[in-house]
């Protein structure tokens, strides 16, 4: 298996250890599907089937490629770390081959980049996040919308600031208000756009 991709880690699918591991807690074999769906239509984009094996420390993935039509199943090893507060914490085995050399890392998300063939860790698919291509008034721009967003608010800097939700302590509200707000006033600073009134 060899990749040579150049993406950014949002325009890949990723499978993600961690939810995975919310699904089967507590079993010794366990088989689904994941679905990536649209973010504007909720429709599927796409989906893989899984097994994982907890005896042989192994997760089977079987999902068909759009071009060339073809059907992959291959295997990824799965490892275990007991962390201090106990219970363990699950690690894909990255697959691939990558200049002739296994890579193995351990790594909590593999990623599967546009017109790749297998799900790879991120440095095998020489990913980069988009934050990394930003000019520095996008990026505070970016880290603005995201805090209005994880309030369940709109990401438009126009809009009102979105109200605490429940059950957040009010001074993390006030922190993430006061650096939202904050990095707006820096994009406005570099000419990005008028205050909202």
């Amino acid at each position: 298996m060899v990749l040579f991709a150049k993406a950014t880690v949002e325009a890949c699918l990723c499978i993600d250890i961690v939810q995975w591991s919310r699904e089967w807690r507590n079993c010794r074999f366990h088989a689904g599907r994941w679905e990536w769906h649209h973010s504007g239509t909720g429709r599927v984009v796409s989906d893989i089937d899984y097994s994982i094996n907890f005896f042989d420390l192994h997760v089977r993935l079987q999902y068909t490629l759009t071009e060339p039509h073809e059907r992959l199943d291959y295997r990824v090893d799965l490892a275990a770390t007991i962390p201090n507060y106990g219970g363990y914490r699950w690690w894909f085995i990255c697959p691939v081959t990558v200049g002739g050399r296994a890579c193995r890392r351990r790594v909590r998300k593999l990623y599967l980049s546009p017109g790749g063939k297998y799900f790879a860790c991120r440095q095998c698919c020489n990913l980069s996040y988009t934050s990394q291509r930003e000019n520095d008034m996008n990026r505070a721009l970016s880290k603005a919308q995201a805090i209005r967003e994880r309030l369940g608010g709109s990401a438009s800097m126009m809009q009102p600031f979105p109200a605490k939700p429940k059950r957040m302590r009010w001074e993390t509200y006030r922190r993430l208000r006061s650096r939202s707000e904050g990095l707006w006033v820096e994009c406005l600073k570099r000419g990005l756009g008028r205050p909202p009134d």
